[in-house]
C-alpha cells in the first residue's frame, strides 16, 4: 500500500512538466471554453506554449471564455483504481475560497471513505492556486516517495501549506471583478488614480490584496522585493508564471536572480485560473516565511 498523490490543473502541473520531472501525481483535467469551442484542459495534442498566447489574446478582445470545476463525479471515478489497489490518496485542491473545486473532491472523498469503511481519502485545501498549489503537490510526492503514511503527510502539509508565498500582480483587476474576486469599489478607485495592486492567497483561503503601488514597473519590483525578504532558502526553486508577458516575468526573475536567487522556473500561467486574473497577470511562488502579512 502506498499514498497517491491528485491534484486539479490549477496546480499548473501540466502532464509535460510532470513527465520531465519524474512526478507520479494523477492530475484532473478541467473543462475549458472558448466562445463554442470546448476543451478537456490540458489537452496534450494541443502546444501551451503558443495556445496560451492566442489565449491571452482572445480574452484582450472580448471573447467569452468560460471554466468549469473537477466534479464530484470526475473524483470519485479518479480515485476507484488506486482504492481497489490497496492505496490511500491524498488529494490537492486549489482554495476553497475561490472554486467550488475542493467540496466537489470532499463529497467524492465521503463516498469513498464510506464504501471502505475507513479514511483512504484525504482532501487537502491548499489555499492558493498556480504553482502555490503546485508546489505543494511536489512536496506531498516527495514525502509519499519517502514512505511517508497518509497521517504523516497530512501533518507536515497543514504546516507547510501557509510557508508556501503565492503572490501576483493584474494589468488590470477587471478580470478579478468578472468573477467576484475583487471588490467593486475597489476597482472603481483602482482604475481611476492608476494604481496596480499586489495580491496573495490569505488564511481563508481568499484573494488578498498586499499592498498598492503606483503604475506596472513598480509592482513587478514589488514582487521581487517581496520574495527577496520572505524567502527561506535562496537556493530554493522559486517559480515564476505569467500571463502572455513574458518580458516582465523575466524582469522579475532578473530582479532576484541579483539577489542570489538563482533556482528559478519560468512558465506560462495555467489558463483555468490565468483566466480569472487576465493577459499581463505576473505572479511568484515560493517557500517562505509564513504568508500571514504583517499590516
Amino acid at each position: 500500500m502506498s499514498v497517491k498523490i491528485y491534484v486539479d490543473v490549477a496546480s499548473n502541473l501540466y502532464p509535460q512538466l510532470l513527465k520531465e520531472k519524474g512526478l507520479d501525481i494523477h492530475l484532473l483535467k478541467m473543462h475549458l471554453r472558448i466562445e463554442d469551442k470546448e476543451y478537456i484542459w490540458p489537452d496534450e495534442s494541443i502546444d501551451f506554449a503558443s495556445f496560451s498566447k492566442q489565449f491571452y489574446k482572445d480574452l484582450e478582445e472580448g471573447k467569452k471564455v468560460q471554466t468549469s470545476l473537477v466534479n464530484s463525479g470526475d473524483y470519485y471515478e479518479a480515485f476507484q483504481d488506486d482504492v481497489k489497489a490497496g492505496n490511500e490518496i491524498f488529494c490537492l485542491t486549489m482554495a476553497k475560497g475561490i472554486s467550488g473545486t475542493y467540496q466537489a473532491a470532499c463529497i467524492a472523498r465521503d463516498m469513498v471513505n464510506e464504501e471502505q469503511g475507513k479514511e483512504v481519502v484525504y482532501v487537502f485545501d491548499t489555499a492558493t492556486a498556480g504553482f502555490g498549489e503546485g508546489l505543494q503537490a511536489i512536496k506531498a510526492f516527495e514525502l509519499a516517495k519517502e514512505g511517508k503514511s497518509l497521517k504523516e503527510i497530512i501533518e507536515f502539509m497543514e504546516d507547510f501549506k501557509w510557508k508556501v508565498r503565492s503572490e501576483f500582480t493584474v494589468d488590470t483587476i477587471k478580470y478579478l471583478l468578472k468573477t467576484g474576486r475583487a471588490n467593486a469599489i475597489l476597482a472603481k478607485i483602482v482604475s481611476l488614480i492608476s494604481l496596480k495592486i499586489l495580491l496573495f492567497g490569505n488564511y481563508e483561503s481568499k484573494i488578498e490584496m498586499s499592498s498598492k503601488v503606483l503604475g506596472r514597473v513598480k509592482s513587478i519590483q514589488r514582487l521581487g522585493q517581496q520574495c527577496i525578504e520572505f524567502i527561506d532558502d535562496k537556493s530554493s526553486t522559486v517559480w515564476i508564471s505569467h500571463c502572455n508577458c513574458l518580458e516582465d516575468a523575466n524582469k522579475l526573475a532578473d530582479q532576484i536572480r541579483k539577489a542570489g536567487i538563482t533556482n528559478i522556473e519560468l512558465h506560462d500561467y495555467d489558463l483555468i485560473t490565468g483566466s480569472h486574473i487576465g493577459p499581463r497577470a505576473l505572479a511568484i511562488f515560493y517557500v517562505g516565511k509564513n504568508r500571514k502579512f504583517k499590516k
